[in-house]
C-alpha cells in the first residue's frame, strides 16, 4: 500500500501569505515566517498519518 501524496503550497499575494493543502484553501497569514511554522505543523501532522508531503514554498529574495 502506497502512501497518499499531499502538497502544502505557500504563496505571497497583497502582503498576506496563504496556505493551500491540495488546491483547498488552509490558511492565511500576516508573515512567511506563521506561514511556514503552519505548513511545517501541517506536514507533520499528516507524516504522522502516512501521508508523503510535499511544501512548495517560493524562494527568498534579497
Amino acid at each position: 500500500m502506497s502512501a497518499l501524496p499531499s502538497t502544502l503550497n505557500i504563496t505571497l499575494s497583497h502582503r498576506i501569505w496563504r496556505i493551500t493543502l491540495d488546491g483547498a484553501f488552509y490558511g492565511d497569514y500576516r508573515t512567511r515566517r506563521h506561514a511556514t511554522d503552519s505548513a511545517d505543523a501541517a506536514a507533520a501532522a499528516l507524516r504522522k498519518q502516512g501521508r508523503v508531503v510535499t511544501i512548495i514554498d517560493p524562494p527568498v529574495t534579497p
